[in-house]
């Protein structure tokens, strides 16, 4: 088992060649949609991974159970800050989730407010180490 150090997916191919299992942490804190190719790439499926503004708006209602149990927005919005990383509209997605998430009372709206400044494309989404054919697609909202 390797533990740390990874990065991209072709770094965790490689090392399954040698271990029996690796452990990703930090790369897929500071870059959550690390993860997205994981189940094609390793596991067989035949599915496209959702793209990013696909995994946020199914982590909605989540968000609002936890919520309603008493989980300060704060506490949930840290793990997805890293989710845009690299894409145009990172910063302002950060931004807004920083800037608001703590407020008393934030709920949903926050999340929501962040994903409007990321546009949304309708072409694959790039990953690092990702099967190739995909490709990055999107920009700001004016």
């Amino acid at each position: 088992m390797l533990n740390g150090g990874l990065t991209t997916l072709e770094q965790v191919t490689e090392q399954l060649r040698q271990v029996d299992g690796v452990m990703i942490g930090r790369a897929a804190y500071e870059n959550p949609y690390l993860l997205a190719e994981v189940d094609r790439r390793f596991f067989g499926s035949s599915a496209p991974p959702p793209n990013r503004h696909q995994v946020v708006r199914a982590l909605l209602p989540y968000l609002e159970e936890r919520l309603r149990a008493g989980t300060p927005l704060q506490c949930m919005t840290r793990p997805i800050l890293g989710l845009f990383q690299g894409i145009p509209g990172a910063r302002a997605w950060r931004r807004v989730l920083s800037e608001r998430a703590w407020r008393h009372g934030a709920g949903v709206e926050v999340v929501e407010a962040a994903l409007e400044r990321v546009a949304e494309t309708d072409r694959a989404p790039q990953i690092a180490g990702a099967t190739p054919g995909h490709d990055a697609g999107s920009t700001t909202r004016a």
